[in-house]
């Protein structure tokens, strides 16, 4: 979870495929493609980055939405194209947001590669890992389908037998942060976003006394996340079992680009070792600050959030703020970057998110 809209490993640069080397006819000139001289990042965000009406500049999503319906059974439409009065993120149905924001962030991607763009690297915060992998061309988007439903549904399983949550600490170190942590049962460090926030989760009662713990410590801001669920942490033991279980009966292809978990913070084309790094992520924290950092060693130049908002590119300024950044989450926004100069020719108009 990200709250902001709100050791890394160097990846061989032979890992990252040039995008010229993957221009074939029917995709778009290279005079209008941005990145074929430079190495670019796609980010897909996960949940907190949901909005109202978030697919509604999408083109692509109504196929999308379409087969959700037969697959799964349900109205994603409904709920990603109409803006509804419940609030800046809107009301979402606890079992459908994950299909929901995942089915979206194909969509953005699609659109991207519909207009002849394509990453050198991936990554996602969480639940973004799964468009990551789609977009790559790893994870057919109807096994993402189902094992994104399952996944948030094993979720909230887990957490009615642990209930708690998460708390995005801002302005306090990690170091002291682990410190508290470990100093008080059932509470971890489960996201690293940036350098100056990282997020705990945990059962609630310790939840609470750690973010008191952490304020006590000189911490800026604590903020109580949105979500009923630890993520991220050991309470997630159940419900990584379940992916693990259905992950199995998936095929899991090598992506077109390295896939950056934020497990180990290490470029991945490995089926089985992507696949594991699924299951263990359930239950790891998610170190985006130091993956972010490992994309930039190895090469990569630029980053493109896919997706509603813009959560991850104020992460990202904070975490690389020599790499420009640009986001897509519409039609309209991908035919903006098509036609966009190189990244380091448009680097001072690079998006900057500062809520």
């Amino acid at each position: 979870m990200t709250a902001e809209r709100t050791g890394p490993s160097e990846a061989p640069a032979a890992l990252i495929p040039h995008v010229a080397e993957r221009t074939g006819p029917s995709e778009a000139p290279a005079a209008l493609i941005p990145h074929v001289a430079e190495r670019t990042g796609w980010m897909f965000p996960g949940q907190g980055s949901q909005r109202p009406g978030m697919a509604g500049g999408l083109v692509e999503c109504k196929e999308l939405f379409d087969t959700a319906r037969e697959i799964l059974d349900v109205d994603l439409a409904r709920i990603c194209t109409v803006v509804s009065n419940g609030g800046p993120r809107g009301v979402w149905p606890p079992d459908l947001l994950q299909p929901a924001l995942y089915a979206t962030c194909t969509g953005a991607s699609r659109s991207l590669s519909s207009r002849g763009l394509s990453p050198d690297a991936i990554v996602g915060h969480s639940l973004g890992e799964y468009a990551a992998l789609t977009a790559a061309g790893s994870l057919a988007y109807e096994d993402g389908l189902r094992l994104v439903s399952m996944r948030g549904k094993a979720m909230l399983a887990a957490a009615r037998r642990n209930p708690g949550g998460m708390a995005a600490v801002i302005g306090l170190g990690t170091h002291e942060i682990a410190q508290i942590c470990g100093g008080i049962d059932d509470v971890w460090v489960a996201n690293l976003n940036s350098p100056s926030q990282t997020v705990i989760s945990g059962r609630d009662e310790p939840l609470a006394q750690a973010a008191e713990a952490c304020r006590q410590a000189g911490a800026k801001r604590v903020v109580r996340l949105e979500v009923p669920i630890p993520g991220h942490c050991p309470l997630m033991d159940t419900a990584a079992l379940e992916v693990e279980v259905i992950l199995a009966g998936i095929r899991v292809k090598e992506p077109i680009c390295p896939f950056y978990s934020s497990v180990d913070s290490a470029p991945h084309t490995d089926p089985a070792e992507i696949k594991g790094l699924l299951v263990e992520a359930m239950t790891s924290p998610v170190r985006f600050y130091d993956t972010l950092q490992a994309m930039q060693s190895a090469g990569v130049a630029s980053l493109v959030e896919v997706g509603p908002g813009r959560v991850l590119c104020g992460l990202a300024k904070r975490s690389v703020p020599d790499l420009p950044t640009a986001s897509v989450g519409s039609d309209a926004e991908a035919d903006t970057l098509a036609l966009a100069p190189p990244a380091s020719e448009r680097a001072g108009n690079a998006v900057e998110d500062e809520t």
